[in-house]
């Protein structure tokens, strides 16, 4: 997964000042969203976030990193590439449930904000979410033949970086999912061309995009890019 320019800057910036001895911002840990807010879904989503938290933690104590934030600038787009395919097995090639969507949501909400906190600020914005997560829906729908009304997400990671966030994140999923025949608004456009972005295309998911699927597109589109803003 290749990071939007803006967001590799910022976290050069922030390697510089942590170098220098500046200390990281402390954010708000993640609560549970609504549809995760009690019994076994509650269960989930809390031991997701456990996970996506350990997961981030491995990584900066591990010999490649060894806790030095340019090492874990540097791994980070295979950080994320695990992270997606980690999400992807939380399915474990069946339809999503509550329990799954809860789980998978802890864990992304686990992974961002133990990010958040080792860099001092957010790390993806609109156009790496929307990327990401129209992965995740292409391929689960691809591998089980489609999905139902409900994608892997009950909304973005608390803590993605708010500049025109939904916006920008459901003009890339469109692309990414319909296979570019989605056309981008011209300043989403402009603003991928500024930071050196260029969006692959999801192959074989344009299917389940549009007719009997367009219904689960849309709902997993739109609660895909549900924004939440960080909190520190």
């Amino acid at each position: 997964m290749k990071l939007s320019k803006n967001v590799l800057l910022a976290l050069s910036a922030v390697c510089v000042l942590a170098s220098s001895g500046v200390a990281s911002a402390q954010f708000t840990p993640p609560t549970a969203p609504e549809e995760c807010a009690a019994g076994r879904d509650l269960t989930a989503w809390k031991t997701g976030r456990t996970s996506g938290e350990s997961r981030v933690a491995s990584v900066w104590k591990s010999t490649a990193v060894h806790q030095d934030l340019d090492a874990l600038s540097d791994a980070l787009p295979g950080v994320l590439s695990s992270f997606q395919q980690t999400l992807i097995g939380l399915a474990g090639g069946r339809q999503v449930t509550p329990y799954v969507q809860c789980r998978a949501q802890g864990y992304a909400d686990g992974f961002f904000f133990k990010l958040n906190q080792l860099f001092g600020q957010c790390v993806i914005d609109g156009a790496d979410w929307g990327s990401f997560a129209a992965s995740v829906y292409c391929s689960l729908s691809v591998e089980l033949g489609g999905l139902a009304e409900s994608s892997l997400f009950v909304r973005s990671p608390v803590g993605q970086c708010g500049n025109l966030f939904e916006f920008t994140c459901e003009d890339v999923y469109r692309y990414v999912g319909s296979e570019g025949a989605h056309e981008l608004n011209p300043i989403v456009t402009s603003y991928l061309s500024s930071q050196d972005i260029v969006l692959e295309p999801f192959p074989g998911c344009a299917d389940f995009t549009d007719g009997e699927f367009l219904a689960a597109f849309e709902s997993s589109l739109h609660n895909d890019c549900s924004y939440l803003p960080v909190e520190d």
